[in-house]
């Protein structure tokens, strides 16, 4: 039997191209969600009264997305101003969406900090960002979400 060695949730890091080095909470949700065609109904009927299908993959219904969630630092505003760049001038951002994606990766390490997993991250951009609730009797840390889109997610390792 082959050794198994289960990879803990825990040990996981993202970053992307001038954003290392940040504090991740954590990253969820990472989605694919594959559509089909032709499978609606009957292609056609053959001898013998035999129906035909056929299903075949065309594309994402939607781009892959993923959430991460960041520890807010004071002075670093690098996710809201990624999310600046991106938001057109009229609902009042920088209108810099096409030169503001970005490449990156999420990766995932064992009990001995060695990297196992790996996902490359193609033309990311934040499609949404919010601030945790603040409450004067709260004992949580401020954080950043950011639901981020992106043209390709790869698994490499």
């Amino acid at each position: 039997m082959a050794d198994l060695k289960p990879i803990p949730t825990s040990r996981f890091y993202v970053e992307f191209d001038g954003l290392t080095d940040k504090l991740v909470k954590s990253i969820t949700e990472v989605t694919f969600t594959g559509q089909t065609a032709g499978h609606e109904k009957p292609l056609a009927s053959t001898k013998g009264g035999k129906t035909l299908w056929q299903s075949t993959s065309s594309g994402f219904e939607e781009n892959p997305n993923f959430t991460i969630e960041i520890y807010l630092i004071q002075d670093d505003m690098d996710f809201y101003n990624w999310m600046l760049d991106v938001m057109p001038k009229s609902e009042g951002g920088n209108g810099k969406w096409a030169d503001s994606r970005k490449n990156g990766s999420i990766v995932g390490y064992d009990s001995g900090d060695n990297e196992i997993l790996r996902w490359n991250i193609t033309n990311a951009w934040p499609k949404s960002y919010k601030v945790s609730d603040c409450a004067a009797d709260s004992k949580d840390l401020a954080i950043e979400t950011l639901e981020f889109v992106c043209e390709q997610i790869n698994r490499v390792k």
